[in-house]
C-alpha cells in the first residue's frame, strides 16, 4: 500500500512540475511505445531529447489544443447543431462541448487508465470509445464524461494537418475548475 501511495504521489508531483516546465519552454513529450491488443492500447510515455518525462501541457488554462477547443457544457451560451456521446458510466457526468475551426481527421474520444510506472514514466491503457472520421466546424460534439479522482481518465486524439496523431488527456483543474488538456 505504501508503494502505491508513493507512486501516486510521485506522479502527481511530476504532473505539477511538468506542467510548470512545459508552460515555460513549450516542449512536448512524445509517445515512445504503443502496444495494442483487443482494442486496448498501452502507451509508454517517452522523453523529448532524452531529458523530459511524464506530461507536457498545451496552455492548460486556455481550454484548447492546437486544432480543437473544449468548453464545459454549462458555460456554452448557445449550443448549435451537435452530436452527443456519453463516455462516462459513473455519475455525476460532466458535459464538454468540442468545436473545431477547420476540419480534422480521425477524432477519437478515449478512456485512459494508469496501468503502472516504468522507469519513472506513467504507462496508460487507452481504449477508443468514439470515432468521428472527419470533425467539421459546422457540427459540435457534446461528450458527457465522468471525472474520477485527480489522475486523468478521459482523453481525445486526432490526426493533425501534418498527419501526426496527437493524444491529450482531459481533466479538471484543481485550482479554478477549468478544463485542462495535457498532451501525452
Amino acid at each position: 500500500m505504501k508503494k502505491k501511495t508513493a507512486l501516486l504521489t510521485a506522479m502527481i508531483l511530476a504532473l505539477g512540475i511538468s506542467v510548470c516546465n512545459a508552460q515555460n519552454n513549450g516542449m512536448a513529450a512524445e509517445a515512445a511505445g504503443i502496444n495494442c491488443k483487443d482494442g486496448v492500447c498501452e502507451f509508454v510515455l517517452g522523453t523529448a531529447g532524452g531529458e523530459r518525462t511524464a506530461f507536457a501541457a498545451i496552455n492548460p488554462y486556455n481550454n484548447a489544443v492546437p486544432d480543437i477547443e473544449g468548453e464545459w457544457a454549462r458555460d456554452v451560451k448557445q449550443l448549435g447543431p451537435h452530436d452527443v456521446f456519453t463516455a462516462g458510466q459513473t455519475e455525476p457526468l460532466a458535459g464538454v462541448v468540442f468545436s473545431v475551426n477547420n476540419p480534422i481527421k480521425n477524432f477519437k474520444v478515449l478512456s485512459l487508465y494508469l496501468k503502472d510506472f516504468s522507469d519513472g514514466k506513467p504507462i496508460f491503457l487507452v481504449k477508443e470509445l468514439y470515432t468521428k472520421e472527419v470533425f467539421r466546424p459546422d457540427r459540435q460534439l457534446l461528450v458527457k464524461f465522468s471525472f474520477i479522482g485527480s489522475i486523468p481518465n478521459n482523453g481525445i486524439s486526432y490526426t493533425d494537418g501534418n498527419g501526426k496523431t496527437r493524444y491529450y488527456s482531459i481533466s479538471e483543474s484543481g485550482m479554478d475548475g477549468s478544463l485542462v488538456f495535457v498532451e501525452f
